[in-house]
């Protein structure tokens, strides 16, 4: 999996990063502090063209997108 290289947004919720790219929709990441690295632990493989999120709990995230659309996905659609 690659990093993100065109994010659009970035929530957290506890001890979760969200990024939003404008291409590969969202991934969710980790901070390993023993490794001291950010780890990808699951993203959405559909692809969408993300202007915003929104973090509604620790496992769902409100997506909109450049065409107008609302799309809520959990996290645990994806592992």
């Amino acid at each position: 999996m690659q990093i993100p290289t065109q994010i659009v947004d970035i929530k957290s919720a506890g001890g979760r990063i969200i990024v939003a790219d404008i291409q590969e929709s969202i991934h969710w990441f980790r901070y390993k502090g023993g490794d001291n690295r950010i780890v990808v632990f699951a993203d959405e493989t559909t692809p969408r063209y993300v202007r915003s999120i929104c973090v509604l709990d620790y496992d769902t995230v409100a997506i909109g997108d450049r065409f107008g659309n609302i799309s809520v996905v959990s996290r645990f659609l994806f592992l």
